[in-house]
């Protein structure tokens, strides 16, 4: 019975070290995971790495940043973003409404969904207001144009769109509408 327990107990061992000998990670080569700011406007409709592109100098910040984030609809029914809106002042241009397909996620990819101006430090407080949810608020870092963020367009090339065939309700917003975000004072 030694015998037997000794091998199996040794093959073990060499099958874990081969294991752990092939394990590698190429962060040089990979997209960051989920750097930015999440949240949850209920349990279907969610907003997953949120954050801002600024320039690659952080002394002289961007006039306006690139806002990426993902929207994700694990509900049955379409979801409407109404509005975005940046706490402290600043200006988000984004086409709006957005229209978020059940089970879809819009936002995925190399692509901002719109752009947001008048903003300063490393991070935003940022508020997604999507229709019969409540709002959710996340804080969206500011990234610098620099590493991987080096390569991802500044500004969006038309509106983003979901994987899917739109709904049949038509949005009226064919380019960027301004949202302000309410005064300090308000």
């Amino acid at each position: 019975m030694r015998p037997i327990a000794s091998a199996v107990i040794a093959v073990a061992l060499a099958a874990l070290a081969a294991g752990c000998a092939k394990t590698t990670i190429d962060t040089a080569q990979n997209q960051p995971q989920n750097e930015g700011g999440n949240g949850d406007a209920s349990e279907t409709l969610h907003v997953r790495n949120a954050f801002l592109l600024g320039s690659a100098d952080p002394a002289s910040p961007a006039p306006q940043d690139a806002l990426y984030v993902v929207l994700i609809n694990n509900g049955h029914q379409p979801a409407r973003l109404q509005s975005v809106t940046v706490e402290g002042g600043g200006q988000v241009q984004i086409p709006l409404p957005m229209e978020v397909p059940p089970n879809r996620a819009v936002g995925v990819g190399e692509k901002p969904i719109g752009t947001v101006s008048g903003v300063r430090g490393g991070v935003v407080p940022m508020t997604f207001t999507f229709a019969g949810a409540p709002p959710v608020r996340v804080m969206a870092p500011v990234k610098p144009k620099t590493g991987y963020w080096a390569t991802l367009p500044a500004a969006p090339s038309g509106s983003p769109t979901p994987t899917t065939k739109p709904s049949s309700t038509p949005t009226t917003a064919s380019s960027p509408a301004p949202v302000q975000s309410p005064s300090p004072n308000s």
